[in-house]
């Protein structure tokens, strides 16, 4: 019966501990979404190419801003997004690859 007992105990401390436990953090946002913003992030660098020093600055960061408003987010959300994804790095590759996906279609246009 202590055995029983025993079991029976090992296994209500094993479930309490998993109820705690909490699940990671999932990104608000989808991969489709990021990959968008991930695309046109890069279109808005690439704007400033041939720039240097304070204007390339200054343009990137308005071009980024312009972007997230496009979007309807905040630069925070969108890089603690990137940061959640990241941890994987297979699965931050296919939202890369999508991003680059993207790019090509729109150059084909």
């Amino acid at each position: 019966m202590k055995k029983y007992h025993a079991l029976l105990l090992t296994a209500i401390c094993t479930i309490a501990v998993s109820a705690c436990r909490e699940e990671p953090e999932q990104p608000a946002l989808s991969d489709a979404i990021l990959a968008r913003i991930m695309a046109d992030l890069h279109v808005a660098e690439a704007a400033t190419t041939g720039l240097g020093g304070y204007e390339k600055d200054s343009l990137t960061q308005v071009y980024f801003k312009q972007v997230f408003e496009i979007h309807g987010i905040k630069k925070e959300e969108y890089e603690r997004n990137i940061r959640l994804i990241a941890r994987d790095e297979l699965h931050l590759a296919e939202v890369a690859d999508s991003a680059i996906a993207l790019l090509k279609m729109r150059r084909e246009e």
